[in-house]
């Protein structure tokens, strides 16, 4: 079975996706089209190079962690994304979206308007750099003199090239919102508010998918707990599992003829 996936952002929880993809292709559910944004863009990125999970998380598991980045000024972004950028280099089969083995849709958001940016042609690695600009942490990529940033600031569920066909669409959402505690410490009011401010933009993409997984154990880790990457992708593997052990009737993939076929033979048995 081929479908659309769709991977959110979330910084090191990102790595959850390759835990879900492998539970999905351990099951023969594989991506016709990928579309990512953020750390849902690196992940598809390799994806879409023909990676399998696990060789994905060979490459990147040690190696992806605060070590690689370099430090900027303030006024710049506070971490430089280059190191980060010359490893993607160094390591993508393809370099150019037009070379894929697999269709990849990456998404930004212009930082002059908010309008999200989706990106299908050129460097992959551009767009990548664009779409995990971070404002204040990571600088904004310039492209035709526009600068963009996270592409979670204006969809963390980027469905936008699937939208007539999200009935095909299997999207991964790596943010699961914890319940409201009486004791929160000021970085947890930080990040419940940033992913509020998302919430509402990815239910409604996340509306008429086939799928939508949500990891909740991902509420024990931050978006800076790059060290604990191949813990998070067994929690990605374990709760993909789990959910399509929950959903079996999501893994057939009947045309619409046989459905009516279907149809037609309960009604018949029911009317004889």
């Amino acid at each position: 079975m081929k479908k659309n996936f769709v991977l959110s952002g979330g910084g090191a929880r990102g790595y959850a996706h390759l835990g879900v993809v492998k539970a999905l292709q351990e099951n023969n559910i594989y991506p016709s089209a990928i579309s990512g944004t953020s750390a849902g863009a690196i992940a598809g990125a390799f994806l879409a190079n023909g990676f399998t999970p696990d060789e994905i998380t060979e490459l990147l598991a040690e190696k992806l962690t605060f070590r690689i980045f370099g430090w900027n000024s303030l006024s710049r972004g506070l971490i430089s994304f280059k190191k980060v950028a010359d490893f993607f280099e160094q390591n993508f089969r393809y370099h150019t979206f037009e070379e894929l083995p697999i269709p990849l849709f990456i998404s930004a958001t212009s930082f002059i308007d908010g309008r999200q940016k989706i990106f299908s042609k050129g460097s992959i690695v551009e767009a990548i750099t664009a779409s995990c600009a971070i404002p204040t942490i990571f600088p904004a990529l310039e492209l035709e003199s526009i600068p963009y940033v996270d592409g979670a600031l204006s969809n963390n569920l980027p469905v936008e090239p699937f939208l007539l066909k999200k009935k095909n669409v299997i999207s991964v959402h790596v943010n699961p919102i914890r319940d409201l505690s009486e004791k929160r410490g000021m970085m947890e009011i930080i990040e419940r508010s940033f992913h509020l401010s998302f919430a509402e933009v990815v239910r409604q993409s996340a509306y008429g998918c086939h799928m939508f997984i949500e990891p909740k154990e991902l509420i024990h880790y931050s978006l800076f707990d790059l060290r604990k990457s191949r813990e998070i992708i067994e929690v990605g593997y374990r709760y993909g599992l789990q959910y399509l052990l929950e959903n079996p009737h999501l893994l057939t993939n009947k045309t619409f003829i046989e459905k009516l076929k279907q149809r037609w033979r309960s009604s018949a048995t029911q009317n004889p």
